[in-house]
């Protein structure tokens, strides 16, 4: 595992949590 690697899996990880929210904040709304 590349430092490279490492940073793709993370801004994954966190587009991935925002979209979970977006969809959380639309289902509340």
């Amino acid at each position: 595992m590349g430092v490279v690697d490492t940073i793709i899996l993370i801004l994954k990880l966190i587009v991935a949590v925002l979209q979970l929210l977006d969809a959380v904040l639309k289902y509340l709304r």
